[in-house]
């Protein structure tokens, strides 16, 4: 009777946060479904140990939740940027377009649903839509100096020019080169094949199917989702699209995306090791069992067809790649008389909440307070900073040069504070904390990947501002002062 109550009380906090429409799994004990949790436990206290920044790690194993675990700040009811997971789910809406009759099958040139750009080059004719799906379009675009073409794609008046304009490293088909600019020709196809932005596309024939909530999904100034990447959505459902999988592509006994286009996701072009790509999915060569969709900053889909489990792990900048070992070790592990499922619920309890004690420093002095300090020209686009106290709360007040204007409470004494970013109004945590004369802030986005660590050396009418992108590694040092 106990072991139920437990379960009971796990399964109400989820799908009060949550709601419970929402939740099509039940909550088992990891020993019910062959699993050790004391194995599970022991990865949750090395991933706290390390410092690691990751947000949320959901298990599910045969259809039945049986580890959902959130690290502070991070909470389950929050959507996260799924990065480059965004191009597998971008495979299966062109597969849904293709069964829908949209687009007639992959094997279409990729110029059909370009016609204005078919006098450029004439080897971009021979560019299939499979080829885009596969990252073999031949097109000079890489994974080299941290994908710079993306960069200067976004930088560029027209993306499809400029995907265009890239000379070629080989022939389209022939080798795997992995250039996030052809999931946005992907998304253009969507696009103009559907008469659908790819979000509105997603939402109706694969979000709403599955009872996804609220779902966000960056675009460019022509209204184009970002195919490659930047789509937000909550742990729960890209564990949706990792049951979908499992199940052939049906849902609730309707087929949503088609078998056969699943089919298609094997390994078709090698990397390294046994390391392979087919079709949008990341896959091992010598284990066919496993299919993975993997994104910037530690976000991970995994999925074991044999064994019956889906793992999501989102965060801020971690190395996810032994997440799924972590997984596979509690099922070896697994002892039939040993039961620890009441310390892992005590684990994942502690881990939602922050395990340091607030102090209420208070080092900011007029000199520092109300006054705008103008920065140097920077990469950040941002013009001033500002510290303002208010009823309750300190401030960081950041001004960019596009007009936009954030404002943030800082937890003062190493406590987080929620607030919300300007694009989608997702929530964003602050902290914060004194040493000396340094005011040390963590900027954590939590829904948007990114951690980074502010450092202000005050002095008379100006500061020195370090600021540390945690998750990306690079760091900037810039000057601001007071304009009198």
């Amino acid at each position: 009777m106990k072991n139920y109550y437990i379960l009971f009380c796990l399964f109400f906090i989820i799908t009060t946060s949550y709601g419970q429409k929402n939740i099509p799994w039940k909550v088992s004990s990891p020993e019910e479904q062959g699993m050790n949790s004391l194995t599970l436990i022991d990865g949750i206290y090395k991933l706290k140990k390390d410092s690691t920044n990751i947000h949320s790690l959901l298990v599910i194993r045969n259809d039945h939740i049986v580890l959902d675990a959130c690290f502070y700040p991070f909470q389950n009811n929050y959507v996260h940027d799924l990065a480059s997971v965004t191009k597998s789910i971008t495979s299966l809406l062109i597969g849904i377009a293709i069964d829908k009759g949209f687009i007639k099958n992959e094997d279409e040139p990729m110029l059909t649903y370009f016609p204005e750009y078919t006098g450029k080059n004439d080897k971009l004719k021979n560019i299939k839509i499979k080829d885009l799906l596969n990252m073999a379009s031949g097109l000079q675009c890489s994974w080299n100096d941290k994908e710079k073409e993306l960069e200067q794609m976004q930088q560029s008046p027209d993306w499809v020019e400029f995907m265009f304009s890239l000379p070629f490293s080989s022939e389209p088909g022939e080798k795997f080169s992995y250039c996030s600019g052809n999931f946005y020709l992907l998304a253009e196809i969507l696009q103009r094949a559907t008469k659908m932005k790819c979000h509105e596309f997603a939402k109706k024939y694969l979000f709403d199917l599955l009872q996804f909530r609220k779902t966000y999904w960056e675009e460019n100034n022509k209204g184009v989702n970002h195919g490659w990447g930047d789509l937000h959505i909550s742990p729960y459902d890209l564990a949706k699209i990792g049951c979908l999988l499992l199940n052939d592509g049906k849902w609730n006994e309707k087929q949503i995306i088609p078998k056969e286009w699943l089919k298609k996701i094997k390994p078709l072009y090698y990397i390294h090791g046994t390391e392979s790509y087919g079709y949008g999915w990341w896959l091992d060569s010598e284990n066919p069992d496993e299919i993975q969709a993997l994104g910037r900053g530690g976000q991970r889909l995994f999925i074991f067809r044999q064994k019956n489990i889906v793992i999501v792990a989102t965060g801020g900048g971690f190395d996810a790649g032994d997440i799924d070992n972590l997984v596979l070790e509690s099922i070896k592990s697994y002892t039939k008389n040993e039961n620890h499922s009441a310390e892992l619920k005590n684990v994942i309890k502690s881990i939602q909440t922050s395990n340091t004690k607030g102090i209420d420093e208070n080092n900011f002095s007029s000199d520092i307070l109300n006054k705008d300090f103008h920065l140097e020209r920077n990469d950040l686009e941002l013009n001033t900073i500002r510290f303002e106290q208010g009823n309750k709360d300190y401030y960081l007040i950041l001004n960019y040069a596009d007009g936009s204007r954030e404002k943030h409470p800082m937890g003062i004494g190493n406590q987080y504070k929620i607030s919300n970013e300007h694009q989608f109004g997702l929530p964003i945590a602050l902290k914060s904390f004194w040493d000396n004369n340094n005011l040390i802030v963590d900027y954590n986005e939590l829904c948007k990947i990114n951690f980074y660590k502010f450092t202000f050396t005050f002095h008379q009418n100006s500061v020195d501002f370090d600021f540390h992108d945690v998750t990306n590694q690079r760091n900037i040092l810039l000057k601001g002062i007071v304009i009198k």
